[in-house]
Order: C-alpha cells, then structure tokens, then sequence
C-alpha cells in the first residue's frame, strides 16, 4: 500500500509541476493575459447586469440577502434575552426606593 501512496503522491507532485509549468507560460503570453482581463470585464459587466435586474424587480441582492439574515439572527438573539428576563420575573427585578409593597 505504501508503494501505492507513493506511486500516487508521485503522480500528483508531477501533474502539480506540469500545471505550474503551463499556468506560468500562459500568463507570459500577453494574448491569453488581454483575454483574461476581457472575460473577467465580461463576468462583472454580467453580474452588474444581474445585480439591476434584480433591483428592477425589488428582488434584494445576495449581500442585501445576507444582512438582512445578520439583521434577522441578531433580533432573535434579542428577543430571546428579552423572553429570558421575563421569564425570570419581577422578583429578580429590584426595587425602587420609596415603592410601596402591596
């Protein structure tokens, strides 16, 4: 089984080293680094697209998603201490001075 692992580890540290070898002479080539540069304009040009639509639509944004479930979660922590509280009772709850007792 070892020789196995070995054999694999081998195989993984040589297609690591063709992929390094590869990427680095791609990014050497300043026609594959424009044409990177235009598909990552592309892919923002799209999600600003996508981001209007959903506006345009009042469908909120996954970030505007995101804080209102912050928003949500921290208001449930709230209420929860709030219901803790009450629970506890007016005993635990002092009094003021000069309050009469019933």
């Amino acid at each position: 089984m070892s020789e196995e692992k070995g054999l694999f580890d081998r195989l993984k540290e040589r297609g690591d080293e063709m992929l390094a070898q590869v990427s680095g002479e791609l990014m050497q080539n300043p026609h594959f680094v424009k044409a990177m540069e235009g598909a990552l304009r592309g892919k923002q040009k799209i999600y600003e697209g996508a981001a209007r639509a959903l506006k345009s639509m009042n469908i909120p944004t996954r970030s505007e998603f995101k804080k209102a479930l912050a928003r949500i979660e921290s208001l449930e922590h709230e209420l929860l201490a709030v219901k803790a509280k009450l629970k506890k009772g007016p005993a635990s709850t002092p009094r003021r001075a000069g309050a009469k007792k019933r």
